[in-house]
């Protein structure tokens, strides 16, 4: 039994250290085949098997070592640091031919039209335009004209009676506006012939358009038309300077009110008769 032990752990050993060879055979097998170029060289370069055995093997003797890559090296600041990156091979002869006759293929071939097809139809249809004749604007009106306002005064009884002033202005293209807003504006009492006027349409009216057709004014003001605070006797005399002020033309005989471009019925909610055209007949 002993002897079996023993001859059991020879073979053990001899195993291990056959294994160990092995082993390490490859490890130098393995540095032999990454540093091959290099090994070739080195023998090539210092003649070592002329030395030692007078002749170089035929594949150390052809051996040409691998070309190294080229590097192309950027500084950056101050020169401390340098990043190598690898460039490509130039490109040979050969391949530089090839595009540049392609080039010239490219320059020698003719241009394509890029005129679309509507772009062509167009250009033939089109034809020249005529020349337009400037507009040409009306002159406008100068000199002045004199137009009638329709004020009111207190008389020494204390009656409101009615005062009719004229007052020169500025020719305009619609004298009825400009006599209607002239108006809404209040007296001038810078002027001696209307010191003692007043006004009794109320504060913040405004016309809104104005228009003449057969013979009727049209005229249209806003919401604050409807408040008088002098009651029904302000709202027949509010009346009553508009409609003298406007039938002062020629082609104005009445006047239909109206607020915010509607009619209504009555004025205020003393209930002045509006419904239909007030002449100077109806005061």
């Amino acid at each position: 039994m002993a002897q079996k032990k023993k001859s059991s752990k020879k073979k053990n050993s001899t195993l291990f250290a056959a294994a160990c060879v092995l082993l390490g055979l490859l490890v130098i097998l393995i540095i032999f085949l990454v540093k091959k170029d290099q090994i070739f060289t080195n023998l090539k370069e210092t003649a070592f098997f002329d030395r030692v055995f007078g002749s170089t093997p035929t594949a150390i003797e052809k051996h040409e070592p691998a070309e190294p890559k080229k590097t192309a090296t950027i500084p950056l600041k101050n020169d401390e640091i340098t990043i190598q990156i690898e460039t490509e091979e130039p490109k040979t002869a050969s391949k530089v031919e090839e595009t540049e006759k392609a080039a010239e293929q490219v320059a020698s071939a003719p241009s394509k039209d890029l005129t679309t097809d509507n772009e062509k139809e167009t250009s033939k249809t089109e034809t020249p335009k005529k020349e337009e004749k400037p507009k040409t604007e009306k002159p406008a009106a100068t000199g002045t004209t004199e137009l009638q306002l329709c004020f009111v005064n207190i008389d020494g009884d204390g009656a409101v009676v009615r005062q009719v002033i004229k007052r020169k202005v500025p020719k305009s293209d619609s004298p009825l506006t400009t006599a209607i807003n002239l108006l809404l504006q209040g007296p001038d009492t810078t002027k001696s012939a209307e010191r003692n006027c007043m006004s009794l349409i109320p504060a913040g009216t405004k016309l809104l358009s104005a228009k003449v057709q057969g013979g009727v004014a049209y005229l249209n003001f806003n919401e604050a038309f409807e408040i008088n605070t002098y009651g029904v006797e302000g709202y027949i005399h509010q009346l009553e300077q508009i409609v003298f002020t406007a039938t002062a033309f020629s082609t104005v005989n009445s006047v239909q009110f109206l607020i915010e471009g509607e009619k209504r019925d009555y004025l205020g909610s003393e209930g002045v008769l509006i419904a239909s055209p007030l002449s100077r007949g109806s005061f």
